[in-house]
């Protein structure tokens, strides 16, 4: 197990565990009826404290060089800062419907009705909620800033999570595990310059580069934080638990479909992308001779709670259920392979041709772009995470490996300097916008968020010239009255699901 590490990393494991399972209990006791929630709490409960009774104790530091802590809190507190969490900083396009949602679950009584009529449409929040959940709970007793304040403390810690089990992952200290997490992205500069058309172009340096390919976008993990970080946060905290786990070749099947599932609450998209990797790693720890041997029967039951739950509550909304495969011109195909992952993960051939990771990695890149769930290009966007994280993680072990051959290294870190441009540009925008309203615009030429909620958003221009005159993207305010197609991926008629009718709180 992960516990049997030394007492700090048995901290930071338990600490990981609760960060995860603490949103699933307030989506529990919210959003299901009392006589099933008790006893699946219970149940719940039951498995975590089975997980920290059998953790073993030692006394050693997961820190390698103390030295770099300050600069890592540092650096990784500004990153959070200039995402927009929170709302102290330039806050994306995306941020219009994430504060809808945000205060929503503020506003109105969990679950979020919209309408509720004795015949007819039952319109419910149904969308990933859980990450918002206790700043939201924050929110209803001290008010929306309170609640920002707390989301944004929400956050910090776990992108510190992140960080300390990528770093544990790695076996580097966590300041260069998280400067890898920030600067890692694909080559967009190189495709903005070649292949994109009006937008974005490279100058200035504050465009959303990663857009050049249309529908197609393999995000960088700076860029998900600042677009969807409800996703993010979580589903890389799953990911990199998963990592260490498996590293660890102990009997792990248990924890590790346990932390499926929960990246499954927080982000359904994401842990499509991570099953093939959770099976790999369920494969090399089986013993097909005795199969369930050591497993751990006491956990799989909150394991299947959580997925058989947030299953119901998903499929609530139809708009996700909308599926195809579309088709793509070879040319544009391969150039977005390429620069979009492709080339590092051929570079990292010689070293990780054997690794079942990699071959999967590439395979998943290859694959889904093809595929088409609910609208726009979300699947791409979101199932892309868990592969990238993997191309992210075996590039980190191949240039801290001291054995790496020169050209290999000089190839890689070629290709991540390039690649960090992106990431660059994500933060050099938040910069622009943040420092302009604080310092630049006068107090009345600062714009304040409508009185009123809108019942249609306008859809992404350039992305740097969003909400002149104003630091947070907050002009939806409610979903209630949203109309547009985007709402249908938040807003569902469950009256006629099987949540509603046997599991939801009314």
């Amino acid at each position: 197990m992960l516990c049997d590490r030394p007492l700090t990393m048995k901290f930071l494991y338990r600490v990981s565990i609760l960060y995860l399972i603490f949103p699933f209990l307030l989506f529990l006791f919210g959003w299901v009826r009392l006589s099933i929630a008790i006893p699946l709490s219970a149940i719940v409960l039951f498995a975590i404290w089975r997980l920290f009774k059998n953790c073993a104790t030692n006394h050693h530091s997961p820190f390698p060089d103390s030295k770099s802590i300050g600069y890592w809190l540092l650096i990784t507190a500004f990153w959070v800062a200039l995402s927009g969490v929170g709302g102290y900083a330039f806050q994306n396009w995306d941020h219009h419907w994430r504060n809808a949602v945000f205060r929503d679950l503020i506003k109105f009584d969990w679950p979020v009705y919209y309408t509720q009529p004795e015949s007819g449409p039952v319109k419910m929040l149904v969308y990933y909620v859980g990450y918002w959940l206790p700043s939201a709970w924050v929110g209803r007793f001290l008010g929306w800033k309170a609640a920002n304040f707390a989301l944004f403390l929400w956050t910090l810690p776990g992108v510190l999570l992140v960080t300390l089990h990528l770093a544990s992952a790695l076996k580097t200290s966590p300041l260069k595990a998280s400067l890898l997490l920030i600067l890692f992205s694909g080559l967009d500069s190189i495709g903005t310059l070649f292949f994109a058309k009006e937008y974005p172009s490279l100058l200035p340096p504050v465009t959303h580069l990663e857009i050049w390919a249309g529908n197609l976008q393999y995000s960088s993990f700076t860029t998900q934080l600042f677009w969807v970080f409800n996703q993010a946060v979580p589903a890389w905290l799953c990911v990199a638990m998963i990592v260490v786990i498996a590293a660890r070749q102990s009997q792990s099947h248990a924890e590790i479909i346990l932390l499926w599932s929960l990246c499954f609450f927080f982000a359904p998209l994401v842990s499509l992308g991570l099953l093939p990797y959770v099976l790999i790693e369920l494969i090399k720890q089986t013993d097909f001779k005795s199969p369930f041997k050591n497993l751990r029967w006491e956990i799989l039951p909150a394991a299947a709670i959580i997925l058989l739950l947030s299953t119901f509550y998903f499929l609530s909304n139809t708009a996700a259920q909308q599926r195809g495969l579309q088709a793509i011109p070879f040319a544009d195909f391969l150039a977005f392979f390429l620069l979009e992952g492709g080339i590092l993960w051929f570079a990292l051939a010689p070293v990780k041709w054997r690794d079942p990771r990699w071959m999967v990695t590439g395979l998943l890149l290859l694959v889904i772009p093809f595929i088409q769930l609910g609208s726009d290009r979300d699947f791409v966007m979101r199932v892309s995470i868990a592969p990238l994280f993997y191309l992210m993680l075996m590039a980190g072990e191949t240039i801290f490996d001291k054995t790496t051959p020169r050209l290999l290294l000089a190839a890689c870190y070629l290709l991540l300097v390039f690649g960090s441009l992106t990431p660059l540009y994500e933060i050099n925008r938040s910069v622009y916008r943040t420092y302009e309203y604080y310092l630049v615009l006068d107090e009345d030429q600062r714009v304040a968020p409508p009185p009123k909620p809108a019942a249609h958003l306008e859809q992404a221009g350039a992305l740097e010239l969003e909400h002149p005159g104003a630091l947070t993207a907050d002009e939806i305010i409610s979903l209630q009255f949203m109309e547009d197609k985007l709402s249908k991926n938040f807003i569902a008629n469950v009256r006629q699901t099987v949540f509603y009718r046997y599991f939801l709180s009314r």
